[in-house]
């Protein structure tokens, strides 16, 4: 018996030792996975915040990658200046033209899936949406506009009265009608091709061409092909008016003659061009999967993401949904009371900025803001970018 009463007290003295041993080392090691927190980084901060009091924006949403991980993400600022509720990372906001990246990218994920090419043809009896829309016979300049045309901005046109661009009239209209009148009334005043002229109405067609390719509406196909697969779940279209608004949906200021018409224009019209609103996170997200970093997976193979930054004969710096600059990509969107931008450069780093704010782009002063707004991003890209951690907050 006491041969047997040794060997369980033997058993149970090493026992407890390797459970003791255990358990320090969990105390003393560093966590093998650790939770990853962000520091704020306080001159990045200076930076924003000295933006948002330069030009009296109200808001802005910062998000910075490096090497594809999410390195740095901040909210300045208020969402609701009447309430004072405070901006959030997760605050949704519009971002205008940016849009354009996710309809450019739509057309190229189906042409990678070989459904439709950026040279055929989109009206007439061999085009893609043939002869659906309006009632007049189409010119010959219409006839020959291409897909690429379209996503290039060098249609010719889409312009009424004056050379402006037809997506601002017939505001009442559906989708559909407004697509009829466009066609039987807006004019190609180049030959397809021949001459850049950035017009939206050339990305509300694209959607269409989304439309009629996929099967499904433009918001569906953005869901499913885009959305759903990068987790973009704060991504959706916008809705008219103050009761579209959604429920984290930030407030919009406009400035000088812009001022009073931030909900006062047919947003859902702009569904292609204008139409997405999201948060600097969610827009970083498809950021980093379409800028051709090895470091994560991109939605477009290279060959096709070769063609996606590809800019035309008249324009080479403005490809198929996306803006190049030297060692830059980027786009911006601007709307009353919204102005957004996105940029990566190739070292690896890439920038999101979006404001609640926006300065009167009606007027020839507002290249300052938008030059100021341009430099902010490149420095935040360009200049100390050791000072952000090695994190990931996706």
């Amino acid at each position: 018996m006491k041969k047997q009463f040794n060997f369980f007290y033997q058993f149970s003295l090493i026992f407890l030792i390797l459970i003791s041993s255990l358990a320090c080392s969990s105390n003393d090691d560093p966590d093998p996975t650790p939770i990853e927190k962000q520091e704020d980084i306080l001159s990045v901060d200076a930076k924003v915040e000295k933006f948002l009091l330069d030009h009296e924006i109200p808001g802005a949403s910062l998000a910075i990658s490096k090497n594809g991980k999410l390195v740095y993400q901040k909210a300045f600022g208020l969402q609701d200046v009447q309430s004072g509720k405070a901006m959030t990372p997760q605050t949704q906001m519009r971002v205008a033209s940016v849009s354009k990246s996710f309809t450019g990218l739509a057309i190229m994920l189906l042409v990678q899936e070989g459904r439709i090419n950026l040279d055929d043809k989109v009206f007439g009896d061999m085009g893609i949406l043939g002869n659906s829309y309006g009632s007049k016979p189409y010119s010959a300049r219409v006839s020959q506009v291409t897909v690429k045309h379209l996503l290039q901005m060098t249609s010719g046109g889409w312009v009424i009265n004056g050379n402006r661009d037809a997506i601002d009239y017939q505001q009442t209209l559906t989708n559909e009608s407004y697509f009829d009148w466009m066609l039987d009334n807006a004019t190609l005043n180049f030959e397809p091709g021949s001459q850049y002229w950035y017009i939206n109405s050339n990305y509300f067609v694209a959607a269409r061409i989304v439309e009629k390719v996929s099967g499904k509406s433009y918001s569906q196909f953005v869901k499913e092909s885009i959305t759903d697969p990068l987790k973009m779940g704060s991504t959706v279209l916008a809705k008219n008016g103050l009761s579209g608004k959604q429920a984290n949906e930030a407030t919009y200021y406009g400035q000088g003659d812009t001022k009073g018409f931030e909900y006062n224009f047919n947003i859902e019209r702009r569904d292609g061009d204008a139409g997405i609103v999201t948060t600097a996170v969610d827009l970083m997200k498809i950021v980093v999967a379409m800028d051709g970093n090895a470091s994560k997976p991109d939605l477009l193979r290279s060959d096709f993401y070769n063609q996606f930054i590809q800019g035309s004969n008249p324009n080479q710096n403005f490809a198929n949904g996306i803006a190049k600059s030297n060692q830059f990509k980027y786009f911006y969107g601007a709307l009353p009371g919204t102005r957004s931008g996105y940029m990566f450069h190739s070292n690896g780093m890439a920038v999101t900025l979006i404001f609640n704010g926006n300065a009167d782009y009606t007027k020839t002063n507002y290249s300052n803001f938008a030059n100021a707004h341009d430099a902010l991003m490149v420095e935040l890209l360009t200049k100390d970018i050791n000072v952000y951690q090695d994190i990931d907050q996706f």
